[in-house]
């Protein structure tokens, strides 16, 4: 879930952005990735659809996000690997492990369970940390507040969030 987290934060996509991210959108060598679709309904023939605002955008990752992602693709591909048969690859960068499996009809690979992320590990997370408790999508809202503070202009903050106006920004 660190690479998840992580990416949320730094990137301020939408969980259901993150949920639809597949490893030919990430660029490792140029630090990017970019953000196409999104996941709309999960399951065994999982749906994608365009983004919320219908805009594809390219996001700059930091090389502690490319490091991260790196790690967890490699962590991913051994577990494809001792799992061949019961894993069903969507190419997702974030998919169904073990631990993520609750229901009977649950499948390796499968898109992730939005709600679970919302609710119940997100919130398993910042109880763990101590810190105040915010929703999912409050991290956009700290992604945005991060990079304002460090002096990054609200036209770039407005196209990594993929916000159409920037009043919404």
């Amino acid at each position: 879930p660190a690479a998840f987290y992580t990416l949320a934060l730094e990137t301020g996509m939408r969980k259901a952005q993150l949920c639809g991210l597949k490893w030919l959108d990430v660029d490792f060598e140029a630090g990017k990735l970019r953000v196409i679709r999104q996941l709309v309904a999960p399951g065994p023939k999982p749906e994608f659809g365009p983004t919320k605002n219908g805009a594809p955008r390219t996001i700059d990752i930091s090389p502690a996000i490319v490091a991260l992602l790196k790690t967890h693709k490699s962590r991913q591909a051994e577990m494809k690997l001792k799992n061949r048969r019961q894993y069903h690859d969507h190419e997702l960068v974030f998919a169904k492990e073990w631990g993520d499996l609750s229901r009977q009809h649950d499948v390796l690979g499968q898109p992730l369970q939005m709600n679970n992320l919302g609710q119940r590990e997100y919130a398993r997370l910042i109880e763990a940390a101590q810190v105040r408790k915010i929703t999912f999508h409050g991290l956009r809202h700290t992604c945005a507040t991060l990079l304002f503070q460090a002096g990054v202009p609200v036209k770039v903050i407005q196209e990594r969030l993929g916000h159409k106006r920037i009043e919404i920004t």
